[in-house]
């Protein structure tokens, strides 16, 4: 697929016709309340009911997350694993340097460590010569020139893998720096139990200060991967790991193959095929790596576009017959049915909710009831957000005293996000764009 950085993307004709499809689609969904006033209060009502399981969902998760829980006993030191850590990089030279130091400096056994730093040729910020030196520098780390035209992170992925020998690989994006304890704390899931195919750590955002952009997004990835990523696997349901940062036994990737390089969301396709074969993906928030956020809205709208259109993609392959048998067990197939099934459902939902203002214009006055549970909806975000900060504060994850701040700012954030959301809907299933991968890293922002 195409490769783009934000700076190659702009305003342009394509973002001009979504607007116009997005806006004729939303006419087509509200106009009949013009005429069937019943009509509207459905949609309102739906709407009303799906925002009250999503913030009764959100603080369930917290709930559960809360609870520590350790890893097993880890093995004599002689008998942990080989483990390779495959950095992916693209015009990424002034984070690489940072990631790979961060590798090598891990709290592991120098003999059972590699660093496969995988490069694209096509890079022109100085990227190769980062690679090429910690290469020169240290035997443990390989450099691995990709000289084909970039195809995503997937593909990158899959060509630096091909150089791992260890019998975990880990993959990690080029801004992901991996705390000390890190891999010695994830190898530790994958001793005496063989059902263990993968651990997801937690990605942890560095840069709240930067912008307004930044703090929240490091709020919001701070509040999924911290609880509703870690609830999903005590519960037994659907485990994800997106964003990189995953350790993967060798034999895993045996079973099941490649990252498939056709989809945007490659790791969310690799969660669902690893379970499906009928390994086990765990979660550990104690697992962390620090990480960039986008800087500037640009990054950060295509990045989200991207995860948002890979998981539809992965709905459109996976969403069928298929799941009515296991593995995995029934629960992990109703929450990954549910998921996708939001995910594809909350585009027309945004799309239809102008209807509120011609419910209201028709005279409509709902029920006190849904007043308490518009507000129970408001403020079930910000309450989970305080709470996964304290549970940070209990557990020693010093946190940026201005992502205290950032909650506040969380539904104006949910409100543009959700208009990428409807954007990679219509580009995936209405207007059928081919698939492009744009990347987080531009003048705004590394990573």
């Amino acid at each position: 697929m195409d490769t783009l950085t934000p700076d190659e993307t702009s305003l342009s004709i394509r973002s001009v016709t979504t607007g116009i499809v997005a806006a004729s689609l939303s006419a087509v969904l509200v106009a009949p309340a013009l005429v069937v006033p019943a009509y509207g209060r459905v949609l309102i009502t739906v709407l009303l009911a799906g925002c009250t399981a999503a913030g009764g969902r959100l603080l369930a998760a917290t709930a559960v997350a809360a609870g520590r829980r350790d890893p097993p006993a880890a093995p004599p030191r002689e008998e942990w694993p080989s483990v390779s850590l495959v950095v992916t990089a693209y015009n990424e030279a002034d984070v690489l340097g940072e990631t790979i130091d961060a590798c090598t400096g891990v709290d592991y056994p120098a003999d059972r460590l590699e660093v496969i730093v995988g490069y694209e040729s096509a890079s022109t910020d100085g990227t190769a010569a980062v690679a090429e030196a910690a290469a020169e520098a240290d035997p443990r780390v390989t450099a691995v020139e990709r000289t084909a035209p970039p195809g995503g992170k997937a593909s990158a992925t899959n060509d630096a893998m091909a150089a791992a020998t260890g019998e975990v690989v880990a993959v990690l994006d080029a801004d992901q720096r991996l705390e000390p304890g890190a891999v010695a704390r994830a190898v530790r899931w994958f001793a005496g139990d063989e059902s263990v195919w993968c651990v997801k750590g937690r990605c942890r955002g560095t840069n709240p200060r930067e912008s307004l952009v930044a703090l929240v997004a490091t709020v919001e990835r701070n509040l999924v991967e911290r609880t509703e990523f870690v609830a999903r696997d005590r519960l037994g349901g659907f485990a994800i790991f997106t964003g990189g940062q995953a350790f993967v036994r060798r034999a895993a990737l045996d079973a099941v193959g490649r990252f498939d390089e056709s989809v945007l969301l490659e790791d969310l396709d690799m969660a669902y095929r690893l379970q499906r074969a009928g390994g086990t993906v765990r979660v550990d928030p104690g697992v962390v790596t620090a990480e960039r956020n986008p800087v500037g809205v640009s990054a950060w709208w295509h990045q989200r576009k991207r995860w948002a259109r890979g998981g539809m993609q992965v709905a459109r392959r996976y969403l069928g017959t298929d799941l009515l048998s296991g593995p995995p067990g029934i629960a992990a197939r109703v929450d990954f049915a549910a998921t996708l099934g939001a995910l594809l459902t909350i585009p027309l939902l945004v799309l239809a909710a102008p209807v509120g203002a011609l419910v209201g214009w028709n005279g409509y006055a709902p029920p006190a009831l849904a007043g308490r549970l518009w507000a129970f909806v408001f403020l079930a975000p910000l309450a989970a957000s305080y709470a996964t900060l304290a549970v940070d504060a209990r557990e020693g994850q010093r946190r940026d005293a201005v992502e205290y701040a950032g909650p506040l700012l969380l539904w104006p954030y949910v409100f543009v996000q959700t208009q990428a959301i409807v954007a990679s809907f219509l580009g995936e299933f209405v207007l059928r764009r081919p698939t492009r991968y744009v990347t987080s890293a531009s003048d705004d922002t590394e990573g």
